[in-house]
């Protein structure tokens, strides 16, 4: 039992000196070298070590258990002293825990402006337009027909005669025209451009594939479009991991709408569900622990270290990534077979991060091969645009009205080829599978 106790108290001393060593990769926020507290640590896991592995020689041991005759409940003792000074120095030095320790205040409004239903998530028009009286409500919101996605146009089904070109936008905020002046998001570019042919926008910020593929179900049949375009955006592998009805739209402290999820997922690739409440309550400041042990646990600091260094091992197993692009690519595989069912020839729009632009990443590179593998005609835009210029400030991460227009630009092109011919082959820009 004693040696037992002591190879416990040697390990932990040893995965405190690692913390300590690692604590760079493990907080987002640390800088680079070490500091006090991060020596402090290091010495504390390696002293707490070597008196453990000190004790576990028999004949000091010996002496020392006839002296004390409680040399367990003196390592116990050591270890749990080291864990405390360790907490209260790190509380000291103002490290942050991960969870708050009682519940943080609820600092956003909900708003009824929103529903999830058969075509997938978007505004709900009457309360919106309510919302837009009082003011403070972004013009493009404001700018929705009356289905609830972007545009002024309604959804109407087309005249059984109509055969101008019926074209279908599926897509998340880029498709939306989330930051693009109104009227020069790149959908609106098209519209513009060819005046006489039928359009429609499902683009809705903060959704995914799963979302593309419940809007071309249920409005494919009823709008009978010859071509559906979609934006398909890096976030897009995170958004597939949940269900399309994971969030909920909320006012934040300064009044602007914004989005709050209620679904989750881990470094692993673990999908976990909190109430609305708690995720009110943990708006910007990360998800809310998945259960009682793992609050308790990050509401520590030495806690809040292995939580931190759970997620890093996570991050560098590939399991979420792997997971993403599995179940991305079932999805891109079935709005394609959707596609072909309805009759609707389908254009992927890979839409590049800023990073991409210049050198693709992995999520990048894995979008394209995905198009590839799933037999899905794409475009990629990188070649006419500007990491710089044409990107709305840094952290936002949308195309400003010039990257809009550029896109819009490309994808006029192709539209005017197809058009001629329909055949998304014709289309200068497009990659064929």
């Amino acid at each position: 039992m004693i040696d037992l106790t002591l190879r416990a108290v040697i390990a932990i001393g040893l995965i405190l000196a690692l913390l300590g060593l690692g604590i760079d990769f493990i907080l987002p926020s640390a800088s680079p070298g070490l500091n006090l507290p991060q020596f402090l640590i290091i010495a504390a896991g390696l002293t707490l070590s070597a008196i453990a592995w000190q004790l576990r020689r028999p004949g000091l041991r010996q002496r020392i258990s006839r002296a004390m005759g409680k040399t367990v409940i003196a390592a116990v003792a050591v270890s749990l002293i080291t864990l405390a000074a360790l907490e209260i120095l790190l509380t000291v030095f103002g490290m942050s825990t991960l969870f708050h320790a009682t519940p943080p205040p609820i600092l956003v409004t909900p708003i009824d402006w929103w529903i999830c239903d058969a075509p997938g998530c978007h505004y709900i028009y009457d309360n919106v337009q309510a919302a837009c009286k009082k003011g403070g409500v972004p013009e493009r919101i404001c700018a929705i027909n009356r289905q609830g996605y972007p545009g002024s146009s309604d959804f109407l089904p087309p005249d059984v005669n109509d055969d101008r070109l019926r074209i279908l936008h599926l897509g998340d905020s880029f498709a939306f025209g989330r930051t693009a002046d109104l009227g020069e998001s790149y959908a609106e570019y098209l519209e513009a451009e060819f005046p006489e042919a039928l359009f429609w926008n499902t683009g809705m910020s903060g959704t995914g594939t799963n979302q593309a593929i419940k809007a071309l179900d249920y409005f494919a049949p009823q709008l009978q479009p010859q071509l559906a375009i979609l934006g398909f955006f890096m976030n897009d592998f995170g958004d597939n991991m949940l269900p399309v009805e994971s969030w909920f739209r909320v006012l934040d402290p300064q009044g602007r709408p914004v989005s709050v999820r209620f679904y989750h997922y881990d470094g692993w690739g673990e999908v976990y569900k909190s109430n609305i409440e708690t995720a009110m309550r943990y708006f910007g400041k990360g998800p809310p622990p998945r259960n009682g042990v793992e609050h308790a646990i990050g509401i520590t600091r030495l806690g809040t270290l292995l939580l931190r260094l759970r997620d890093n091992l996570a991050a560098l197993s590939g399991t979420l990534r792997a997971k993403q692009i599995k179940i991305t690519g079932e999805f891109l595989a079935q709005l394609r077979d959707q596609a072909a069912a309805q009759g609707v020839d389908l254009l992927v729009l890979v839409i590049p991060r800023q990073n991409d632009v210049d050198a693709p990443g992995d999520y990048y590179r894995a979008a394209i091969q995905l198009m590839e593998e799933t037999g899905l005609p794409y475009m990629n835009p990188s070649h006419v645009l500007d990491a710089e210029t044409d990107y709305a400030p840094a952290r936002d991460g949308h195309w400003n009205s010039a990257g809009h227009q550029k896109v819009g630009a490309l994808l006029a092109d192709c539209v005017e080829a197809y058009l001629s011919s329909g055949d998304l082959a014709d289309c200068q820009n497009v990659v064929m599978p």
